[in-house]
């Protein structure tokens, strides 16, 4: 992945508020291999395969699956697709989705129902009419992974009787936008982890969830790692990851573009959220690094950490830093960082807002201690809205080598708030000021802006697909490399798309161009890309020894190049040729 500009900060803060020591996971061995059966293309799946799913075949092979293993999803020659109705995850089992492989969400609000009242699919005032496609409740050791994807496809027309009706699970999220307050929308999750110790998200990619794609409710020791969601800014209420109420979380080297929180930390129910780090992440579109709303059981010790923020100029709802409640809901947010941050296109860069809901009635008052900003840079204009409630709460915050690039007096909001600056500089420090705004000014340094370099924020990363860690001498080596993009046309883009194209998908442009693989420092095999992320490289042999294998992607006129990926392979001269004893103990 193109992470290496992250790579050394967030390396030394992945145990700084997630309590464990997180190393990157390892996809466990497979009980069981599933072969596709369905064939898809750009566009998706035909009509006639969206009848009947592999639900069954799947969850039979899950509960027959022993703890510490995987579910292995596998293309088949031409197929290349699932089709998925909600499954549970048994403790320990992991569901694996290979590259090139794309499991789709099932498009019928039936399959969804969480009640006999068939209410998935429609508006109604309580909601919770659906449940998620796929649920992990006391499913402690389970996880998803892999290099293949899960696609929600909350842009196509849902299908309760078979065939397509009039309306996209998106379409009814923004009809009870409209409605305003009065009902909501009932549109699955994708994931929904409960109760559980110890689930991995290792890898996978997430696409067009019809509402949040990975949510957390009174869970622990959490790792996402390297996953990657891609979802329209405009798509309602589709949230990347929110940890919830849960502690000892770390979402680390993942690629998160969607239309809401991009991570969302709340304290909804006892013992609230604490010990979460959300740390070397590239976030794309979204409402940014979030706590709240519900912040009543209280949220402490959360770190946000080497992160960048690449919004969409059109996006007026873009978020950066943000943490967001009030009195229906509020309660102690406290030992919070925000650190080395850059972002870009985010109009609302900076908010700390206890009135989130106009209206909003009740005692939980929201309070906000110990918050730090510190190596924080927008290039672009944004507003920065920092408050506490009243007088007697107020809200305290550290500054620390914050750059707001062309800030305005007039894009700033605050009143009740016990700021300290510095010592690094803060270069909107001679705004501060208002009611109930007090400044304690500490700056001692000249030191410059955080650096944030413009390829940081270009929409496209890459993965290096490992293959055996070891191989005889004189046996030839193939890898697979993934080039992909990491934002999504908007939604009412691709509405205004099909009406002449009907062929128009939710990607942006593909990037063209080559990948090279080097051994050490010298380029060994290079491909072309054609129109697919998936591109198989042969090296040929190796020489006996070890070699780290590495690949450079050389940009195009749309993307710039970057080098990604590390993947150790053990060539072995064995005299006992083909003995499986043997090559297991030839690694490097």
């Amino acid at each position: 992945m193109r992470l290496a500009f992250w790579a050394l900060g967030a390396a030394a803060l992945l145990s700084a508020q997630d309590t464990r020591q997180v190393a990157e996971p390892a996809f466990p061995p497979v009980c069981a291999r599933l072969a596709a059966q369905l064939s898809a293309n750009a566009t998706g799946m035909s009509l006639p395969s969206e009848t009947v799913t592999d639900t069954a075949a799947i969850q039979s092979a899950l509960n027959a699956c022993p703890a510490g293993d995987a579910v292995e999803l596998a293309p088949a020659g031409p197929f290349n697709a699932f089709l998925m109705a909600p499954i549970a995850l048994p403790k320990g089992v992991t569901l694996l989705v290979d590259a090139g492989v794309t499991v789709f969400a099932s498009r019928n609000p039936r399959d969804y129902d969480s009640s006999p009242a068939q209410t998935c699919g429609t508006l109604t005032t309580a909601g919770g009419g659906c449940v998620p496609l796929i649920t992990a409740n006391r499913a402690d050791g389970a996880g998803v992974m892999g290099y293949g994807t899960i696609d929600g496809r909350g842009e196509l027309p849902m299908m309760p009787g078979g065939m397509p009706a009039s309306s996209s699970w998106w379409d009814l999220a923004n009809q009870a936008n409209v409605s305003g307050s009065t009902v909501t929308q009932n549109c699955p999750r994708m994931l929904q982890i409960s109760n559980t110790n110890s689930f991995t998200l290792y890898k996978i990619t997430l696409k067009n969830s019809p509402n949040f794609h990975v949510s957390m409710g009174a869970s622990s020791n959490v790792t996402v790692w390297g996953i990657k969601i891609v979802t329209p800014y405009d798509a309602r209420n589709t949230d990347g990851v929110d940890p919830g109420y849960s502690n000892n979380v770390t979402i680390t080297n993942s690629y998160i573009s969607d239309g809401d929180d991009n991570v969302a930390v709340d304290g909804n129910s006892p013992p609230g959220a604490t010990n979460i780090s959300v740390v070397g992440n590239h976030f794309g579109d979204g409402h940014g690094a979030s706590i709240g709303s519900y912040t009543l059981a209280g949220v402490s010790n959360i770190l946000f950490d080497h992160l960048s923020f690449a919004g969409t100029s059109a996006n007026s709802n873009a978020a950066g830093v943000r943490i967001k409640s009030d009195v229906s809901r509020g309660g102690l947010v406290q030992n919070v960082t925000y650190s080395n941050l850059c972002m870009q296109n985010i109009r609302a860069a900076i908010v700390l807002d206890p009135f989130y809901t106009a209206g909003a009635t009740g005692n939980l008052i929201p309070h906000y201690a110990n918050i730090t900003l510190q190596n924080v840079h927008a290039t672009t204009e944004g507003t920065v809205k920092i408050e506490g409630h009243d007088s007697n709460v107020p809200t305290t915050i550290t500054l620390d080598n914050v750059q707001m690039d062309n800030i305005k007096s007039s894009d700033i909001t605050q009143e009740y708030v016990s700021y300290q600056l510095g010592p690094d500089p803060v270069n909107f420090a001679s705004m501060l000021s208002g009611t109930g705004v007090t400044v304690q000014n500490n700056v001692s340094t000249s030191n410059p802006p955080y650096s944030c370099p413009a390829a940081l924020f270009a929409p496209i990363a890459g993965e290096l697909i490992p293959g055996p860690s070891s191989l005889q001498n004189g046996h030839t080596l193939t890898v697979q490399s993934q080039i992909f993009t990491t934002k999504a046309v908007p939604y009412q883009t691709y509405l205004t798309s099909l009406k002449s194209n009907p062929n128009a998908t939710l990607s942006i442009a593909a990037p063209t161009g080559t990948v090279t693989v080097y051994d050490g420092a010298t380029a060994v095999a290079t491909a072309s890309l054609s129109g697919s992320p998936l591109v198989s490289i042969p090296l040929g042999t190796l020489s006996p020894g070890g070699h780290t294998l590495t690949a450079v992607y050389s940009g195009d006129a749309t993307y710039p190049g970057f080098t990604f990926g590390s993947y150790k392979v053990g060539v072995c001269n064995l005299r006992r040729v083909g003995h499986p004893a043997a090559l297991r103990s030839c690694v490097w």
